[in-house]
């Protein structure tokens, strides 16, 4: 076994990710099929839509609007600064 002092890991990147969140999540509303934009139960997805942005540090709003489909809308939550505390919005 020989010691290693110059060794630098790569950076774990992640990969890709099989939808494009940077699209899904710029803020815009989009309406997302099961089936055509996503594989999952509907409510599965919005769970990982969720979650995505939250890692993000954004928001999202979504709404069921069938069986099939979902409406996604990402956004920043806005903080106010009262007197140095922080109120979440």
């Amino acid at each position: 076994m020989q010691e290693v002092s110059h060794f630098r890991f790569p950076t774990n990147t992640g990969g890709k990710s099989k939808y494009d969140w940077d699209t899904i999540l710029n803020g815009k509303t989009w309406e997302l099929s099961q089936g055509e934009d996503f594989e999952m139960e509907p409510r599965t997805f919005v769970a990982h839509v969720h979650g995505t942005a939250k890692r993000r540090g954004l928001k999202a709003r979504t709404h069921t609007k069938d069986a099939r489909t979902i409406i996604v809308r990402a956004y920043k939550e806005k903080v106010e600064v009262d007197d140095s505390v922080v109120v979440a919005v």
